[in-house]
């Protein structure tokens, strides 16, 4: 997974709020004048948003894989 750039903890944190908030957007979509709802809001949202989240995401599972083999360790010790 090299192709993301570490973020800081104050970076990852802003990431997560602002899916939060677009996820919360969502919920609450509004309908155009047509009477259908209008998805273009979360389209933006996702291409703007989404790229940092993944990242964010693949952050996350480098660290939760660097300390895999000590948790999977201390598994096996406990059988």
């Amino acid at each position: 997974m090299s192709d993301f750039e570490m973020y800081s903890k104050e970076t990852c944190e802003e990431a997560i709020k602002n899916f939060q908030e677009k996820l919360k957007d969502a919920d609450n979509l509004k309908k155009d004048n047509n009477g259908n709802l209008d998805y273009e809001s979360c389209w933006r949202a996702l291409r703007k948003e989404g790229p940092m989240i993944l990242n964010v995401t693949k952050h996350l599972y480098t660290e939760y894989m660097k300390t895999y083999p000590v948790h999977s360790r201390s598994n096996e010790d406990e059988r």
